[in-house]
C-alpha cells in the first residue's frame, strides 16, 4: 500500500524512525542497529482517494515487535487491517496528572475515560462492562512466560478489574455519534491545579476511595474480582503495558477463574462474543524497556493488532498534558466516524485532554 507511514523504535532508545512507503508499497531503512524493535504501519485514505474510488475514507494498520539484526538485508511484511463497521468504542483514556511536587503527591482523581457510539443506531449502556486486561510487563504479579497462554488466547481477554455501567436496561441511551464521559471523580479539578480538567459535567463517576462524590452523577458499579484495586484506579486506567476493553453486559461472578498471576490475584476470561472493543496501551520508557520490554503479544491480535506505545522519556511526556485519544476518520450522516482498525498504534494519538469531545 503506497503512502503508508512506517514507524520503528529500538528498545532502550527514545528516537522513532519514520518512513513512508513508495509506489510499490515498500519503505527502506538503512543502518539500523541490532536490537528489539517496535514496528507499526498505518494509513488513512485521503478525501480525494475516497472520492476517486467511490468508497468512504478508511484507515488501515498493523504492527509487530521483532528482532532486527545488524548485518545484511532483512524484509518485514505487515498486513494492514482495515477499519471495521462501528459499534460502541473506547474513544479516550486519560490518567494524566500534574507533577507531584505541584499538587503534593500523586493525583489520580481526575482520571477519566470516554465511550463513543460509532454506529448508526441508538445503543444502551446499561450493564455494559469496562475493564483492564492482564498486564503485559514483568513485575511482582507476573512475567511474560507466566501469562503467555492467556495473552495469546483467541477465546477472550482476561480481567480482574471491571466496572459496570448502572441501569437495568433502557435507562442510559447513547445515540449515534454521541460520547459519554466516565470520571474517576466528577468534580471540577481546576482548584487543585489549573491544568486539571473540569469533570463536573461527566455522565458517570467511578468515585475513587476517599474522593468527593457528585450526587448528581450516577456511579459506576465495581464488579471486579479485586475490588480494592479498581476504585484506586491503579489498574483500571493505568498506562503500563495493559489493555482496556468494553463488553456487552455480563456478571463476572458467573465466570470461572481461569488464571492466577504471581501475586495470587484471580482473573476470569471475558468471552470473545461479548467483547465490543479492546484498546492496548504501553508506556515505553527507554531505561525500563531495555530490561523489561512489553510482553509479545500484549493482547491476542484478534482483539488488538498492535498496542499504542507512544510514551518515551525523550519526549518529556511525564509533564505533558496529554491523553490517549481515538482519531476522527470521516463524517457520515451528520455524525463523526472514528478510526477502528483494531490497531491502537494507528487509531489513537496522544493529544491535549478533550473530555467529552472527539479528536480531529
Amino acid at each position: 500500500m503506497p503512502g503508508t507511514e512506517v514507524s520503528l523504535l529500538r528498545s532502550g532508545t527514545a528516537d522513532w524512525v519514520r518512513r513512508r512507503t513508495d509506489a510499490s508499497g515498500q519503505a527502506r531503512v538503512v543502518d539500523l542497529l541490532p536490537g528489539l524493535y517496535r514496528v507499526y504501519a498505518g494509513r488513512f485514505m485521503t478525501a480525494g482517494e475516497a472520492s476517486a474510488t467511490e468508497l468512504p475514507i478508511r484507515s488501515f494498520g498493523d504492527g509487530i515487535t521483532t528482532e532486527i539484526g545488524g548485518r545484511g538485508e532483512q524484509s518485514l511484511e505487515l498486513e494492514l487491517s482495515s477499519d471495521v463497521p462501528g459499534s460502541l468504542v473506547i474513544s479516550e483514556i486519560s490518567n494524566w496528572s500534574p507533577p507531584s511536587w505541584e499538587v503534593g503527591g500523586t493525583y489520580s482523581d481526575a482520571d477519566y475515560f470516554e465511550v463513543y457510539n460509532n454506529s448508526d443506531r441508538t445503543l444502551f449502556l446499561d450493564g455494559m462492562v469496562f475493564g483492564a486486561t492482564v498486564s503485559g510487563q514483568d513485575n511482582i504479579h507476573g512475567h511474560c512466560a507466566h501469562s503467555q497462554d492467556v495473552r495469546t488466547d483467541p477465546l477472550g481477554v482476561y480481567s480482574l478489574a471491571m466496572l459496570a455501567f448502572p441501569g437495568a436496561g433502557g435507562e442510559y441511551p447513547i445515540g449515534p455519534g454521541e460520547t459519554r464521559l466516565v470520571a474517576m471523580s466528577a468534580i471540577d479539578h481546576t482548584p487543585v491545579h489549573p491544568d486539571l480538567p473540569d469533570l463536573s459535567g461527566a455522565d458517570f463517576e467511578i468515585r475513587a476511595i476517599r474522593a468527593a462524590d457528585n450526587p448528581a452523577v450516577p456511579n459506576m458499579i465495581d464488579v471486579g474480582l479485586s475490588s480494592h484495586m479498581t476504585p484506586f484506579g491503579s489498574i483500571i486506567l493505568t498506562p503500563w503495558k495493559i489493555g482496556s476493553f468494553l463488553a456487552e453486559p455480563f456478571d463476572p461472578r458467573e465466570l470461572p477463574v481461569m488464571y492466577r498471576d504471581l501475586g495470587s490475584r484471580d482473573y476470569v476470561r471475558v468471552p470473545r462474543d461479548l467483547i465490543l472493543d479492546v484498546v492496548g496501551r504501553a508506556s515505553v520508557y527507554p531505561d525500563l524497556e531495555r530490561r523489561r520490554p512489553v510482553c509479545v503479544p500484549l493482547i491476542h491480535p484478534d482483539f488488538e493488532r498492535y498496542e499504542g506505545g507512544f510514551h518515551t522519556i525523550g519526549l518529556g511526556l511525564e509533564e505533558a498534558r496529554l491523553s490517549f485519544q481515538r482519531q476522527g476518520l470521516r463524517s457520515e450522516g451528520g455524525r463523526d466516524i472514528l478510526s477502528n482498525s483494531n490497531t491502537s498504534a494507528v487509531d489513537f494519538v496522544l493529544a491535549d485532554l478533550t473530555p467529552g469531545f472527539v479528536h480531529w
